[in-house]
């Protein structure tokens, strides 16, 4: 048999149609429902020195980010001087506003790591009670975090980051996991061809974190742009008022583009707006939200079929919506001009 022959045929056989697509998307959204977050533990953390708070597996991250990230610890008010014509010189570390008083690395450790404590008990992310303990102790006000799901055996912890005051994620894709969503699959939904199965589930992950971030977690997402500061849901709103329309559409922001062909599309049949948002800044993300929003006023006029020529470069349709969107985030940025610093 012709090798193009075959290989056509395996594609036919393994490619998933629009309506397997249309109905395994609803199956996702149904599992990401069932997702909620909940504390890992509530009971009260205290430590009485920085040695006590490593001794419990605390802040070893923001220390390493602290102690050897210059703009970090400068911003705490310490600097480093090392003479830079002896190579022998070791240099030593100082308070700005005591340059006089000078600490080795061990020294400036310890110091720097107290004064982090002290702005966040100031900042009223960490506690401080000074009858605990023989000199008082600190205690923990944020934990950490658990993902879990209502019917199945699904758990994901979410890792409290407190020098970037924000969380994140562990592997939530692991053996156990997967199994549990792949049985759920099967079992509830009667998914069983492999490529349905790894779609599903891929997506279900792909998802995750914008579902996290729903719940008003601070989710930090390696390779994407921190969008959980409330600026594109803000972008979203007025861009529905603005243009009048109704809550009859879904916005997703995706991380990984490998199911995205270009940077944002739109689907005509079900209203859904897909986004890539890894590696790109804010302006460029409520721009792509406001072409596609364009593209869904244009299918409540009436005037999208699906056909190519419409999304085509040039096309009246495409015009249109390159140019409201344009207008759209000039407008926005005028009101809240800080989206070109994020």
């Amino acid at each position: 048999m012709d090798r193009k022959l075959i290989k056509h045929i395996l594609k036919e056989e393994t490619e998933i149609t629009v309506n397997e697509k249309r109905y395994l998307d609803k199956v996702v959204s149904l599992l990401l429902n069932d997702i909620y977050v909940s504390d890992v533990d509530s009971v009260l953390v205290s430590f009485g020195s920085i040695g006590e708070a490593w001794d419990q597996n605390l802040f070893h991250d923001e220390t390493e980010e602290i102690v050897h990230k210059d703009e970090n610890f400068n911003l705490l008010g310490w600097d480093y001087y090392f003479d830079e014509e002896d190579v022998y010189d070791e240099g030593y570390y100082f308070r700005i506003n005591k340059p006089d008083e000078h600490y080795d690395f061990d020294e400036f450790q310890m110091e720097v790591m107290y004064d982090w404590f002290d702005s966040l008990v100031m900042a009223g992310r960490l506690g401080y009670d000074d009858n605990m303990g023989d000199h008082g102790e600190w205690y923990l006000i944020n934990y950490d975090l658990i993902v879990r799901s209502r019917n199945i055996p699904f758990t994901c912890t979410l890792w409290r980051n407190e020098l970037e005051n924000r969380y994140e994620m562990s592997n939530c894709s692991n053996p156990t996991n997967r199994i549990g969503l792949m049985r759920e699959l099967i079992e509830k939904y009667s998914v069983s061809k492999s490529e349905h199965l790894n779609y599903s589930i891929d997506k279900f992950y792909s998802e995750l974190p914008s579902k996290i971030l729903s719940f008003g977690v601070d989710l930090k997402i390696e390779g994407q742009t921190n969008i959980s500061e409330g600026v594109v849901d803000d972008f979203i709103d007025f861009g529905k008022d603005t243009l009048s329309l109704d809550d009859d559409f879904t916005i997703n922001l995706v991380d990984n583009g490998g199911d995205l062909e270009t940077l944002a599309n739109y689907d005509i049949e079900n209203g859904e707006i897909n986004v890539l948002t890894k590696n790109r800044a804010i302006p460029d993300i409520i721009r792509s939200i406001a072409h596609e929003m364009v593209h869904h006023k244009q299918n409540n006029r009436g005037e999208l079929t699906g056909k190519p020529e419409e999304g085509e470069d040039g096309s009246p349709w495409e015009d249109e919506a390159n140019a409201k969107a344009g207008e759209l985030v000039r407008i926005f940025g005028k009101q809240y001009p800080e989206i070109y610093d994020l």
